[in-house]
């Protein structure tokens, strides 16, 4: 049996409108009730999933900024692996890439350059929120990720200009078709969830992990049963095609899944 479940969130154990549906939160409540541990691991900031996990009656640990930050239960930084600052600083500040929308997440907070209203859409719920200021100033410490937002194809040219330019120094990725993410080298959710899982004393062929975008490759790959949503990136279903595939995260299937594991008593 699993000893452990990890959700990603935007287009896995969120809604369409980037929300906790109802049923979601009473299975979860179940699990935790049963003690099975539920994890959360995402692109999103720190700041922005412990709104979820707070939601949620969760106290485990939280994997955030695509793995380069891992949260204890008692909301302590327990891992931090940031960009160098000089590939940070050279990443917000080249002119080449002023064709697409920069953001910084920091340990602390979330910079851009200009305001993106579409972007606050998605953190609705936790509030989290950019302050727009000049990236030039910025000394490149304490730098998590950089992501561009943009047109897709112009992303994939950006990504593969700094991949030729940085090569080990950085790892890149797609948490959406429309943002390509930018972490120091080595960092994947995949990675960072191997560390907690060696914390707990649990073995990865034990986790259950769910997961909808490029982001969620690495963690799928290594965990004992990894799942992939419908409505995920076909890259992602491409890349794993022996992986299940289950409904979409409009129908709420992760916890439709869940609940026919640990069905009600």
């Amino acid at each position: 049996m699993h000893k452990l479940v990890v959700c990603d969130l935007d287009g896995t154990l969120l809604n369409p409108a980037h929300r906790l549906g109802d049923y979601t939160r009473s299975v979860l409540a179940r699990l935790r009730a049963q003690d099975i541990g539920v994890m959360l691991a995402s692109g999103r900031h720190f700041q922005d999933i412990r709104a979820f996990s707070d939601q949620l009656g969760s106290h485990g640990y939280l994997i955030s900024s695509n793995g380069a930050a891992v949260h204890d239960s008692a909301a302590r930084l327990v891992y931090c692996d940031p960009l160098d600052p000089d590939c940070a600083i050279a990443l917000v500040t080249d002119p080449r890439f002023a064709d697409v929308h920069t953001n910084v997440y920091r340990t602390d907070d979330w910079l851009v350059a200009r305001p993106e209203p579409y972007l606050l859409g998605f953190h609705q719920n936790s509030g989290f929120r950019y302050r727009v200021v000049d990236l030039g100033l910025i000394d490149g410490t304490d730098v998590l990720k950089v992501f561009f937002y943009g047109e897709p194809q112009r992303l994939r040219e950006i990504e593969r200009e700094v991949r030729a330019r940085f090569g080990d120094r950085i790892a890149t990725t797609f948490s959406l078709p429309v943002t390509l993410e930018i972490m120091a080298g080595g960092v994947s959710k995949g990675a960072a969830l191997r560390r907690v899982a060696t914390r707990l004393g649990i073995a990865l062929g034990e986790v259950l992990a769910f997961g909808d975008g490029m982001n969620d490759l690495e963690m799928l790959a290594r965990v004992g049963t990894g799942i992939i949503m419908e409505n995920a990136d076909p890259r992602l279903t491409q890349a794993l095609p022996a992986l299940q595939v289950i409904g979409s995260n409009a129908d709420e299937s992760v916890a439709r899944y869940l609940e026919l594991l640990w069905p009600p008593a």
